[in-house]
């Protein structure tokens, strides 16, 4: 039997530094201008606030001491240090002159609160039943009329839009609010934007979850082995599902489908719905 001491232990080659000659040819014998302080022709790099919330989300792990979302205005924090607010709002009006379904949703800029109170009327099985249930157990407000901000132009409002719906995202789609249902949702969203506008205007508008969808594989990777194939199998399934969208969701008009049942819902919208049951219970993967 082979001796496995540490002490006999040879490192492979391919984890052993490489040659001069091996990283020369790596490098293309060039090295980067020197400076006294860290810059480069990246905004991202150059930006101590997006370097650490990527640092912090791709590299940390979920241990019980912090809530799995902790990073995540620390992250909204480095994508506002970065994102061009004037190149996104030419965008969008460009978008605008050209897409007049895009244009009518814009124009219409609703913001809708959700109420159990009024929402007990809606029958076993559709989206209005759904919310009424989510908001009774978790206790949480879906009030986005505003949330006391007020909404004065088109960029104000596709932002706003594009959070605001999430955990109704979650109920249609069958991507469930676990571990591996957020990854699918997130690449759903990724696909769905980038296959409905142009690129410019689907990186602004899905720069949330490309940092999110990016980050969270590097984490489960590095610390979760185990958790891997749930997640390719997620990211999988969710670009299938985005790609066959008609629109992307956060221009979903919900409120019209509140006595919808949610399988007519998807069967109007192109959503091939998730496996719910396959991810339940399997969090513990990706904690600890």
């Amino acid at each position: 039997m082979d001796d496995l001491s540490v002490a006999n232990f040879e490192m492979p080659r391919l984890a052993r530094p490489l040659s001069k000659a091996e990283a020369d040819y790596m490098e293309g014998g060039k090295k980067p201008v020197t400076s006294s302080v860290l810059i480069s022709n990246s905004k991202f790099l150059n930006s101590p606030l997006f370097r650490e919330a990527w640092t912090q989300m791709s590299l940390r792990r979920h241990g019980p001491d912090l809530p799995e979302p902790f990073c995540i205005p620390m992250m909204i924090r480095g994508i506002y240090d970065v994102v061009d607010v004037a190149e996104f709002v030419a965008e969008i009006a460009a978008e605008k002159a050209r897409n007049p379904e895009f244009r009518a949703w814009l124009d219409e800029r609703r913001l809708t609160a959700y109420r159990a109170s009024e929402l007990r009327g809606h029958a076993e099985g559709t989206l209005g039943a759904a919310i009424r249930k989510f908001v009774e157990a978790s206790g949480m407000e879906m009030d986005f009329t505003g949330m006391g901000e007020e909404i004065t132009n088109d960029f104000d409002y596709m932002v706003k839009r594009r959070g605001v719906n999430h955990d109704i995202e979650h109920m249609v789609t069958g991507f469930g609010p676990n571990s591996f249902g957020e990854e699918a949702l997130a690449m759903c969203n990724n696909a769905a934007i980038f296959n409905y506008f142009p690129p410019k205007l689907a990186h602004h508008a899905a720069m949330t979850t490309i940092f999110v969808t990016g980050a969270s594989y590097m984490r489960n990777a590095l610390h979760y082995p185990e958790s891997v194939p749930y997640h390719l199998d997620a990211i999988q399934r969710g670009i299938t599902a985005g790609r066959a969208l008609k629109k992307p969701l956060f221009m979903v008009q919900w409120e019209d489908y509140l006595d919808w049942q949610i399988d007519d819902i998807c069967a109007e919208l192109g959503i091939e719905r998730g496996p719910d049951e396959l991810w339940v219970g399997l969090d513990h993967l990706t904690h600890g």
